[in-house]
């Protein structure tokens, strides 16, 4: 599986949700190459998953992968709640 988490420059948030998810797949034990990017390179990657914040929502619906949108970028217990529910966990 392959996740991407986005933010408008892609070091800040992303980085940070980036760090999270590895953190939330390792305790599931869930095997996904994460990456993180800038909302201008979304559109050159083929990727299973997005995650990424509310702000953003409406600059990624068109987007063809299942998506999560976070409030809170570093509260994990939603984020491991969403993921597992589009993992089927």
């Amino acid at each position: 599986m392959k996740i991407l988490t986005v933010c408008g420059m892609g070091s800040g948030s992303s980085l940070i949700l980036k760090m999270n998810v590895d953190s939330i797949l390792s305790k599931l034990g869930v095997d996904a190459e994460v990456s993180a990017c800038d909302l201008g390179s979304v559109g050159g990657q083929s990727v299973d998953l997005i995650i990424s914040t509310k702000e953003l929502q409406r600059q990624l619906d068109h987007y063809p992968a299942k998506k999560i949108f976070v409030t809170n970028i570093v509260n994990k217990s939603d984020l491991q709640k969403q993921l597992e529910e589009v993992l089927g966990k």
